[in-house]
């Protein structure tokens, strides 16, 4: 039988006190316990609840004041518009004075599977796309992680600014007209490599957005999908009747 990796004693400590902080044990603005008596609540050492604490301000949950300790955060959910989704990430963030950036974590050629060809109206199967794959921050803190797929023209054109901005927005301004969108919102839990990206716990809630973004002539551009986080955004769509 496989040995089991035992977690970490800070990551162990950073999830229960995430825990208490979503049942609203800790309420917003409130100060933690010091780290003197973590230490002592959870038999550790006081560089292992420091360990803790780091975790959690990574995640967004809590901010340290000095001299006085850590405070529970807000939580403030940032909402994307699906009204018109293209203008998607950072036109919405920049609207909610966040601040947004990306972190490119892989940008590389591999063999499509059927699934991408047809979604790009390619004529091979398994043909050469590229691969990006990038983390989404707003305010520094890791919200979503994006991994798309670009026709091998567009990708090796724009490859330098592609890792540098967001996807939409960098197509529009190299002069690929953005013409229509379709869109797909799904549900699933973090993998360990999607826990290990946004910072959060195994298992932790996530919002899957599944889109293909159309140029000109409904060329496909790029398809893909955003894994966010559940507890830090939400989509938002206004709706009217045809008068």
């Amino acid at each position: 039988m496989a040995k089991q990796t035992k977690k970490p004693l800070h990551r162990i400590i950073s999830e229960k006190l995430r825990t208490e902080i979503e049942a609203g044990v800790y309420s917003p603005g409130e100060l933690l316990p010091s780290e003197f008596d973590l230490g002592a609540l959870f038999g550790v050492s006081r560089t292992t609840v420091r360990k803790a604490i780091a975790n959690l301000i990574n995640q967004g949950l809590v901010y340290t004041q000095q001299g006085k300790g850590a405070f529970v955060k807000q939580q403030q959910k940032i909402s994307f518009s699906l009204s018109n989704p293209l203008t998607f990430f950072n036109e919405d963030l920049s609207r909610q004075g966040i601040t947004g950036e990306i972190c490119n974590l892989s940008f590389q050629l591999i063999k499509a599977s059927s699934e991408i060809c047809t979604q790009l109206e390619l004529s091979q199967p398994k043909t050469e796309v590229y691969q990006q794959q990038k983390i989404i921050l707003a305010d520094r803190q890791a919200i979503a992680l994006d991994i798309s797929y670009f026709p091998v023209d567009i990708a090796e054109n724009l490859a330098e600014l592609l890792q540098m901005g967001f996807t939409y927005a960098t197509l529009h301004q190299s002069g690929y007209y953005l013409a229509s969108t379709e869109v797909v919102l799904e549900s699933t839990h973090a993998t360990s490599d999607i826990a290990e990206h946004l910072q959060v716990p195994l298992g932790t809630p996530i919002l899957v957005y599944r889109y293909v973004a159309y140029g000109k002539k409904q060329q496909p551009l790029v398809c893909g999908e955003t894994l966010s986080r559940a507890d830090r955004t939400c989509y938002s769509v206004s709706l009217k009747n045809k008068i």
